[in-house]
This record gives C-alpha cells, structure tokens and sequence, in this order.
C-alpha cells in the first residue's frame, strides 16, 4: 500500500467523518468507511508523535552547548508497537 501524506489523510478522515455524520449509508458500507477512518487516525497519530518526537529531539540539541539544532535519531517507544 502506498504511504500518503499526513495532510492527505486528514483530509480523506474528514470526509469520512462528513459522509457517517449524514447517516444514510447503509451498514455494511458504513462499517467499511469507519474502518478506514480508524486506518487513517492510527496513520495520523503515528505521524504526529513521530513529529512530536522530533521536535523534542532538537529542542533539546539547541540547549546544548552548541546551542544549533541538531537533528538526532530517536528510539520509538516498544509499547506503541
């Protein structure tokens, strides 16, 4: 499956959550779209942490003694696996 970009997928989230809040779908189409919304919400939030992650990474390196932004590699969390 192809990655998409964070902002794609927001955007396709919201036109899921448009189109269920309507109502008029029927179930078994309505289950299909609220499973790809959960994809795409898993898909956001990795992206936000993995950024979130980063930024605190070069927070922290302009605090040091340099005190230029360094970029570093970080070590994911083995609980959100």
């Amino acid at each position: 499956m192809e990655e998409i970009r964070f902002e794609e997928a927001l955007k396709q989230l919201e036109a899921i959550v448009s189109r269920l809040e309507i109502g008029d779908l029927p179930l078994e189409e309505a289950l299909s779209i609220f499973e790809e919304g959960v994809r795409l919400t898993k898909l956001c939030s990795t992206r936000l942490s993995e950024a979130e992650q980063r930024v605190n990474i070069l927070a922290r390196n302009a605090e040091s003694s340099t005190g230029r932004l360094e970029e570093q590699p970080f070590e994911e969390d083995e609980e959100e696996t």
